[in-house]
C-alpha cells in the first residue's frame, strides 16, 4: 500500500499538457519567456505548477504524466524546459537545459553525467478519469501549519 498523500493540482487537467509521445506536437513551435523579456524559441516544454508550496514540472507522454521538483538538483536550472528523451533499456528522462544533466524522470536519478550521486526528488501522479491531476506528497508542507499561513 501507497503512503502518499495526494493533492489536486489546480487548474490544470492532463489534455493541457504537451504529449512528448505525439510526433505533430513536438513540430509545434511556441515561444517561452525565459528572464526579463528575453525569448527563447522552443518546440515544446512542461508546464510548471505549484502544489503543497512546491514547485513542479509536469510532463505528459500518452496518458502518463511525470512531475519532478522544477530546480535542476545541480545547478537550479528550470527542468520544465528541459527536453525528454528515451532511455537505453526504456523509460523517460528530462534534460537541464543549462548543463545538459539527465535525469530517470520515474525514479529522480541522475543519468548523465556518469558517476554522480545528485537526485532530483520525483513525485507520484495519479490521472482521473476525468483528466484532473493529483500529485503524491510524503507529507503536507510545513507552512500549512504556520499560524502565519493564510488560506
Amino acid at each position: 500500500m501507497e503512503d502518499k498523500i495526494y493533492i489536486p493540482v489546480s487548474g490544470v487537467k492532463v489534455s493541457d499538457l504537451f504529449d512528448w509521445s505525439d510526433p505533430v506536437q513536438k513540430c509545434r513551435q511556441k515561444t517561452v519567456v525565459v528572464q526579463r523579456g528575453l525569448m527563447r524559441q522552443t518546440s515544446q516544454t512542461g508546464s510548471v505548477v505549484e502544489c503543497n508550496d512546491e514547485k513542479i514540472a509536469l510532463f505528459r507522454y500518452h496518458r502518463q504524466v511525470y512531475a519532478i521538483r522544477e530546480r535542476c538538483p545541480h545547478a537550479g536550472g528550470p527542468l520544465h524546459l528541459g527536453d525528454i528523451e528515451d532511455l537505453p533499456g526504456g523509460g523517460l528522462c528530462v534534460r537541464c537545459p543549462w548543463h545538459s544533466w539527465q535525469f530517470d524522470l520515474d525514479t529522480g536519478q541522475v543519468k548523465m553525467p556518469k558517476g554522480r550521486k545528485v537526485t532530483a526528488q520525483v513525485f507520484p501522479v495519479r490521472v482521473k478519469p476525468d483528466g484532473s491531476l493529483l500529485i503524491g506528497f510524503d507529507k503536507f508542507a510545513d507552512v500549512y501549519f504556520s499560524i502565519e499561513t493564510e488560506f
